[in-house]
C-alpha cells in the first residue's frame, strides 16, 4: 500500500482522501541601473493540505494527539519526485466539525489539516 502522509513517523494514509502540495518561493527582487530585474532565490517552502475522511472518536483522538504539539515532522508523497519527502512543519490550520452524535458514538465530518514547512 502506498504511503501518502505520515505524521511523526505514523502512517495516516488510510485516513487521507486528498493531498494538496504547494511549493512557495521566497525571493528578493531588485532593479539594477540598466533597468533589469535581478531575482535572488532565498528558499522554497512546502505547504501541505491533507483532507481527512470522516472519523470515529477513537481515530480522531489518535490523530489529534499527533497534531497536539503544533510543531511536527511529516512525510508526504512528493508529486515531483514521486517519493516520500520529510519536512518539519507547523500545523497552521485544523477545522474539525461534528457530524453526528448518538448515544455512544460520535462521528466527525471530513476535514482538512494544513501543514506549513518551517
Amino acid at each position: 500500500l502506498m504511503s501518502y502522509l505520515k505524521i511523526k513517523g505514523v502512517d495516516y494514509s488510510s485516513f487521507v482522501s486528498g493531498l494538496k502540495v504547494d511549493k512557495n518561493f521566497n525571493y528578493n527582487a531588485q532593479t539594477n541601473a540598466a533597468g533589469n530585474t535581478l531575482v535572488d532565490l532565498i528558499n522554497s517552502k512546502y505547504s501541505v493540505e491533507a483532507t481527512i475522511i470522516p472519523l470515529d472518536s477513537n481515530t480522531m483522538a489518535t490523530l489529534q494527539e499527533a497534531l497536539n504539539s503544533f510543531k511536527c515532522q511529516i512525510s508526504f508523497l512528493n508529486p515531483q519526485t514521486k517519493q516520500l519527502t520529510t519536512i518539519n512543519t507547523v500545523v497552521s490550520d485544523v477545522k474539525v466539525e461534528y457530524y453526528t452524535i448518538q448515544a455512544s458514538k460520535t462521528l466527525y465530518k471530513a476535514f482538512t489539516i494544513t501543514f506549513k514547512e518551517l
